[in-house]
């Protein structure tokens, strides 16, 4: 197979839990990404997740249910 240079060195899928006033949203996001030289995979998942919950207000107080960084290719 020829090398995959230029593509995402990881994939990530985060899942998450919050209350809406009936019950519990749940939403799962996932992507290839290359990570910042040096990160480890809590300074990732922080990172992640504070980029998300702000920028979905609806999920500011949200609860991880699953997490995952692996590397990209098999």
């Amino acid at each position: 197979m020829p090398e995959n240079s230029g593509q995402p060195t990881h994939h990530y899928v985060l899942t998450l839990q919050v209350p809406n006033g009936r019950g519990l949203d749940v939403v799962t996001f996932s992507a290839a990404v290359t990570p910042p030289q040096g990160w480890t995979r809590q300074q990732f998942y922080k990172s992640l997740y504070v980029e998300l919950t702000s920028k979905y207000d609806y999920l500011k107080d949200a609860n991880t249910l699953f997490w995952t960084l692996e590397s990209n290719q098999l």
